[in-house]
């Protein structure tokens, strides 16, 4: 495997690559505690217009997309519970981002610059939420959001 990258790969990979493994149990994240990440379609959108280009979300890589809702309505959920289908979640942060959303998912290039864009139109970094899981339930598509009770 470290063969096929270093090849595929050639001068850009800025050293050799090295396959490593994690301990059992370990939780790969750039997070303290077990959260998943929110994002809100409408946020998106709002940001398109500040760039002036089509924004893919997957290059927020969240574990929940929701359409319907204000732009940046999901920063007023910090500190409080929502209900999305059957689970209950607490709303934790809002999620400060970093270069790897410059990278276009479909192509691999670098053609944007959010974390830039997003402080120039809008005084911050953030894009989505993240939320810890307090009454674990299914969700799926379609499935709506609302203050938890």
């Amino acid at each position: 495997i470290e063969e096929f990258f270093a090849a595929y790969m050639g001068e850009q990979a800025r050293g050799r690559p090295k396959l490593v493994q994690s301990e059992a149990n370990a939780m790969l994240s750039d997070h303290a505690n077990a959260v998943i990440s929110i994002i809100n379609l409408s946020s998106i959108k709002d940001l398109e217009r500040v760039t002036g280009a089509e924004i893919d979300p997957l290059r927020f890589r969240a574990n929940v997309y929701l359409e319907g809702l204000d732009a940046w309505a999901e920063f007023d959920w910090v500190g409080y519970d929502i209900r999305l289908g059957a689970a209950t979640l607490n709303v934790t942060k809002r999620i400060d981002r970093c270069a790897a959303t410059n990278v276009n998912p479909g192509t691999g290039e670098r053609d944007l610059n959010l974390p830039k864009d997003l402080q120039r139109g809008f005084g911050h970094i953030h894009m989505g939420v993240y939320a810890a899981v307090t009454n674990a339930g299914e969700i799926a598509f379609g499935d709506e959001l609302t203050p938890a009770e």
